[in-house]
């Protein structure tokens, strides 16, 4: 097996020139947690998460980890105010510009590694073809849905 056979490939995108309150619209309408930003060609330039968005609204103190209890944070005002902010903001922005991609013909075994070896968490993973067009779109539940189809059929 590999990236293509278990790869996503109905994908849910964005482009600059959308609001971050239209890319969450499409987030929470798609109900997905990423969207991978596209050019008009599908070329990826970025990946808009919802974890990042969190980590934009959050306090910087409580983002930047320098506050391990919040249980008394006093910044619920701030949380909302710092969300109507970003909500305006174009998606490119405050995308991420650094993601990782693959291409559809590694191992599935070479894609499960990817998620467990990195030292930042990993949502998902793009697969893209030598032009960095997107393919489809891997997350760790693909991998185990492919998995369990391939188990059931041995069983």
């Amino acid at each position: 097996m590999n990236a293509a056979t278990i790869m996503t490939t109905n994908v849910a995108t964005t482009k600059c020139g959308i609001t971050v309150a239209e890319a969450v619209k499409t987030l929470k309408d798609s109900r997905v947690r990423q969207l991978p930003v596209v050019e008009d060609n599908n070329k990826v330039i970025g990946l808009l998460t919802s974890r990042k968005l969190l980590y934009l609204t959050l306090p910087r103190y409580i983002s930047e980890g320098l506050l391990k209890d919040v249980k008394f944070a006093p910044d619920l005002p701030q949380f909302h105010q710092k969300t109507a902010e970003l909500a305006g903001k174009d998606v490119c922005e405050v995308m991420d510009r650094e993601f990782v991609k693959l291409g559809p013909e590694v191992s599935v075994m070479e894609v499960a590694t990817v998620f467990v070896s990195s030292e930042k968490p990993i949502e998902c993973i793009l697969v893209v073809d030598n032009e960095d067009r997107l393919l489809g779109i891997i997350s760790p539940w693909d991998i185990f849905k492919r998995l369990c189809e391939y188990t059931e059929k041995k069983g």
